[in-house]
């Protein structure tokens, strides 16, 4: 499994550098350079309330005898988004972090299970707003995408002139129980799926931010359709660690459909990464100096230097 990762991850970094290759790097980094250091920390400072969103999304999908206080699954939230962005080897690595993060013992076993039905209502939020997305891009770009068809309609006639015809026209019973004590709670379950729901439109905003501080003129129904569309494209690169390459191809491919430079779809992607990794870094500094339980050292050292539970 780690041979496959990291082959997929050397395939994924070869298409970020033919991506800059093909932009031009010249072009890109003078994108990335009108970002300036306030722009990225506006950026990650937008994200936050995206984060929260999603913790309490996760904190209501628990049930309605929550293991932890909503603070702290928010905190596990940020400490699961921090590890799956700063270590994308890790199989499920941002999962095990936020579930440390959460607790222990009983906190640990409902944190798991509630986590798995989070994860399912997270990504059913997830499609309509990328149907929202799919839609704004049809009304946006349409006429791109009827040239589009067109040409490709064309060549296939060309090739097979007879198909289209164009020239005529715990234990396994303590978690089932858990599982399925949790699912009776549908409010709860409402109220996770909105959150999910509305953290997704969130990421309309941001994107239009993102392309603000590039020197795009955007409206935010084209930035809705941008990262609508880059998200669904990105859940299919989740076998690359991080979506390298995937994710970068994605915001080239739909930007330009707005007449938006390679370069400055690009540079959208590498602000993207670089909130994250703020973001992570933070996170990770914060846990390392405050925060015993989420256990960063325990998880790394040998396990004859663990050092002792309190």
């Amino acid at each position: 499994m780690q041979r496959r990762t990291a082959i997929a991850l050397i395939c994924g970094v070869a298409a970020v550098a033919a991506a800059v290759i093909y932009a031009g790097a010249g072009a890109v980094l003078q994108a990335v350079a009108s970002l300036h250091l306030s722009g990225l920390l506006l950026l990650v400072l937008l994200h936050v309330p995206a984060v929260v969103m999603m913790g309490l999304g996760w904190w209501f999908a628990s049930g309605d005898d929550p293991p932890a206080t909503p603070l702290r699954f928010l905190w596990a939230r940020f400490v699961r988004d921090a590890a799956g962005e700063l270590l994308p080897f890790l199989q499920l690595g941002g999962v095990v972090f936020g579930l440390r993060a959460l607790g222990r013992g009983r906190t640990l076993l409902i944190g798991a299970v509630s986590a798995s039905i989070d994860g399912v209502v997270e990504l059913t939020a997830k499609l309509p707003y990328v149907l929202a997305a799919l839609l704004a891009i049809f009304l946006f770009a349409r006429q791109s995408f009827g040239a589009l068809l067109e040409r490709m309609a064309r060549a296939i006639s060309a090739r097979w002139p007879a198909m289209l015809g164009l020239d005529e026209g715990g234990g396994d019973f303590e978690v089932r129980e858990c599982f399925e004590r949790i699912l009776r709670q549908r409010a709860r379950l409402w109220w996770a799926f909105t959150l999910h729901l509305c953290c997704w439109f969130f990421g309309a905003a941001e994107m239009w931010v993102t392309f603000w501080l590039l020197g795009a003129d955007l409206s935010l129904a084209q930035a809705l359709a941008i990262d609508g569309t880059v998200v669904a494209l990105r859940t299919f690169g989740w076998v690359v660690p991080g979506a390298a390459g995937v994710q970068e191809a994605s915001y080239m491919l739909v930007a330009a459909l707005f007449a938006i430079p390679p370069a400055v779809g690009l540079a959208a992607s590498f602000a993207r990464r670089g909130r994250d990794l703020v973001l992570g870094i933070g996170t990770f500094g914060i846990a390392a100096l405050g925060d015993a339980d989420v256990g960063l050292l325990t998880l790394t050292m040998p396990k004859r230097q663990r050092p002792r539970a309190r």
